[in-house]
């Protein structure tokens, strides 16, 4: 769906809503592929087998897809109508559920994890607030009101750097802490910086929509703690990083660096807020926001994803041709963030538009959806042969 909206400033597609098709994009890659992802990461790793074997977690999981592809399909159709809102509802209902199972029923080997999860839901929760008053605000003042689009932007940064960001980095601790102590004084630290610059960097949000200096002091303070907070992440992990790129496969090693990396650009990029000019330009330049999206989405959150499901749950064994599949993404997610924060630059210093601008991160975009493809053809050729040499153990242990 990415593919498309970035064929469609190459070619006329005259069948295209832009924006209906872009709000169906958003959905499926929150809802569809990080969500549904951390769902089976979640249980896998830290629900014990007993429980996550119960039918309520297929269940869950099946009518959770059932309405990711009713979203899938309504979203391009009629963008924010009676059927997409309805699915979108039932989804967030769906999740609380799962909140509640997590809650119940995880058993992570360190309390530190634990911690995390809880606060990762308690973020995902509340940000559903954001998409509950949608409703009342379009009747109070329309789509375009300056409330409407903060309610949408609390939903996604709640999201983004709280629900998603603290959940991928519990797993990540989790893996890497396997058979290792964690260092308790220095996690207290980093978790109530991270809490607190998931908070306060909502600021930026408020500078856009009401304006003035103090939601700029508040967002840079929590710009600050979050710094701080990244700085103490790595310390947690120095004791065996040497451990966590050297017991993965080549590929999960690869994907672990990506993800990590990412995470330290995106807090670096973020820092740069804290001058008022760039602060300004983060939301009104949109190369820079969709850059910063996917920089978040793609490079930190699916890039640790990546690492933990070809790492830890084994979902494929690692070859030439995983690693070459891991490559294709990793190089069509740096050559889409050059190009869109070159042209971002290009903007801000009025230099007009890079020359084949939308042919070229068309082409780079390709890689994308095309690594994806490679990932699934090498996953289902694995599970055939592992299928066929179950079936020739049999043969061979028959009487």
């Amino acid at each position: 769906m990415g593919l498309v909206l970035r064929g469609a400033f190459v070619w006329e597609i005259s069948w295209l809503d832009y924006r209906n098709m872009m709000h169906g994009h958003s959905h499926v890659a929150m809802l569809g592929w990080v969500y549904l992802a951390l769902y089976g990461l979640i249980g896998y790793l830290v629900i014990p087998a007993e429980k996550w074997n119960r039918p309520i977690y297929s269940r869950l999981f099946w009518f959770t897809q059932f309405c990711v592809v009713g979203m899938m399909v309504s979203f391009p159709l009629q963008g924010y109508g009676a059927v997409s809102i309805t699915f979108s509802a039932l989804h967030i209902l769906a999740s609380y559920l799962f909140v509640y199972l997590v809650w119940r029923d995880q058993q992570a080997k360190h309390p530190e994890i634990t911690l995390s999860i809880k606060t990762a839901s308690v973020f995902m929760v509340v940000s559903t607030i954001g998409v509950w008053s949608l409703g009342p605000l379009t009747l109070s003042g329309g789509r375009s009101s300056t409330l409407y689009q903060l309610a949408i932007q609390f939903y996604l940064h709640f999201q983004f750097h709280g629900w998603f960001t603290f959940v991928v980095l519990a797993l990540v601790m989790h893996v890497i802490t396997k058979n290792s102590l964690m260092n308790k004084n220095i996690f207290r630290k980093f978790y109530f910086l991270l809490v607190a610059s998931v908070v306060l960097t909502y600021g930026l949000v408020l500078a856009w929509g009401m304006g003035g200096s103090i939601p700029l002091l508040i967002n840079g303070l929590g710009l600050v703690l979050q710094l701080m907070a990244l700085f103490l992440f790595f310390m947690l992990v120095r004791a065996i990083n040497g451990g966590l790129f050297q017991i993965f496969s080549p590929s999960a090693k690869a994907f672990y660096q990506f993800g990590l990396v990412s995470w330290l650009v995106k807090v670096a990029i973020q820092s740069i807020v804290l001058l008022p000019a760039a602060a300004v330009v983060s939301f009104t330049i949109r190369s820079f926001m969709i850059g910063f999206i996917h920089l978040t989405m793609l490079g930190f959150i699916s890039g640790l994803l990546f690492a933990l499901l070809l790492g830890s749950m084994g979902v494929m064994m690692d070859n030439r041709r995983t690693y070459a599949a891991s490559t294709v993404f990793i190089s069509g997610f740096v050559l889409t963030e050059l190009l869109l924060f070159g042209q971002g630059l290009f903007y801000w210093f009025q230099w007009g538009q890079l020359p084949a601008f939308y042919e070229l991160i068309f082409g780079a975009s390709v890689l994308l959806p095309l690594s994806i493809l490679m990932f699934i053809i090498e996953w289902i050729r694995q599970l055939k042969l592992k299928t066929i040499n179950h079936a020739k153990a049999n043969l061979t242990s028959y009487p």
